[in-house]
């Protein structure tokens, strides 16, 4: 998503899935799409292959620090925390698929039929996204 939590790139995987694994191809699909400098992410994305292909694509990976046992804390600096506030945005955006857009349960089968689903809640959220400004009522300065 961008800094505004309109979806740029979307993928279905299957349950078995972690999203970490589907990180790459989700930041590759993004690149042909958008230019961007950071990627930012939350802990569940630090893994060194992660950062690795960030960095090759001269961007800066902007992950949470996963707290791993026995490893240093990481932290942010001043300037890069800023940056990463920005995330708060995608993760405002991301249930509301899951609690407005895609029912309770799937009544259909098949990769095709619950990919369609899944995607057509994806086109809903970025027209929604889009539509915000126009339709959300401007308040009046007193």
């Amino acid at each position: 998503m961008d800094d505004i939590g309109l979806p740029i790139t979307a993928i279905v995987t299957g349950a078995n899935v972690h999203d970490s694994q589907a990180e790459i191809p989700l930041e590759k699909l993004a690149e042909r799409k958008v230019q961007n400098c950071n990627s930012l992410m939350d802990a569940v994305y630090d893994a060194n292959p992660i950062n690795d292909y960030i960095r090759s694509k001269d961007r800066v990976p902007l992950i949470d620090p996963n707290k791993r046992k026995g490893a240093e804390q990481r932290s942010f600096d001043p300037e890069d925390k800023s940056r990463y506030t920005k995330r708060t945005t995608v993760g405002r955006a991301n249930p509301h698929p899951e609690d407005w857009l895609i029912p309770n349960r799937i009544f259909v089968r098949g990769f095709e039929k619950v990919s369609f689903l899944l995607m057509s809640s994806v086109v809903c959220l970025a027209a929604l996204k889009i539509l915000k400004p126009i339709v959300q009522p401007v308040a009046e300065a007193a």
